[in-house]
């Protein structure tokens, strides 16, 4: 009986790993959100706004990817592991 729900812990670390992103696209829409808030409030302000908006996204999202490189390479170990150890239960 055990062998049969040994998908249950992989789907829950891949569920884990991509459900802790969330904020990833929280933030992008908010700053998509305020973006166009200035655009609408204070159209004559829009083009200097843009300038330091997109300098705030880049280096938002450019964090955002250097952080999101270091768990992918985490990812990469962990189903390293997760695959010894599947085939030290079922081929050794």
């Amino acid at each position: 009986m055990e062998n049969k729900n040994f998908v249950v812990p992989i789907l829950d670390n891949y569920v884990k790993q991509i459900s802790s992103n969330w904020w990833d696209i929280f933030v992008t829409g908010f700053l998509f959100f305020l973006f166009g808030l200035v655009f609408i409030i204070w159209p004559e302000e829009a083009g200097r706004f843009i300038v330091y908006i997109l300098g705030i996204m880049a280096l938002l999202v450019g964090s955002s990817i250097m952080y999101n490189s270091f768990k992918v390479k985490n990812i990469e170990k962990n189903y390293k592991k997760m695959k010894e150890n599947l085939i030290g239960k079922f081929f050794d």
